[in-house]
């Protein structure tokens, strides 16, 4: 692998660490009969306002398996955490390009990385 793609292999891994931090205070906010592993199986999960947040962090951020994935795994893990602080900024009603809270800071400086990485 080149000096390269490794460096924005790097990156990506280091961008989502933000998204995931995220992900982890919104699904812990209320009580977890599943101690915030999603179970497909259990009524709870599949009811839960959550699950996008558990699923993806249980299942994909929050792995250790981030450095094993692919180039092409990363870029989409970070099209989806772009999307997600994206999905918070609009409840919210802010403009990334003239706001400077953390969410529009972190979507200002991945974005250039995505369009790298693509």
């Amino acid at each position: 692998m080149s000096e390269s793609v490794s460096d924005r292999r790097d990156q990506i891994i280091a961008a989502l660490d933000y998204p995931r931090s995220l992900m982890e205070q919104e699904s812990k906010r209320g009580t977890c009969s599943q101690h915030y592993q999603f179970n497909e199986q259990a009524d709870d999960c599949n009811e839960c306002l959550y699950i996008l947040e558990c699923q993806a962090y249980g299942e994909q951020l929050a792995s250790p398996s981030l450095v094993e994935a692919t180039f092409d795994e990363l870029q989409r893990l970070l099209r989806f955490a772009i999307e997600y602080v994206s999905y918070h900024l609009g409840r919210l009603g802010h403009d990334a390009g003239r706001c400077d809270c953390e969410l529009c800071t972190w979507l200002r400086s991945v974005t250039p990385l995505l369009e790298v990485a693509a």
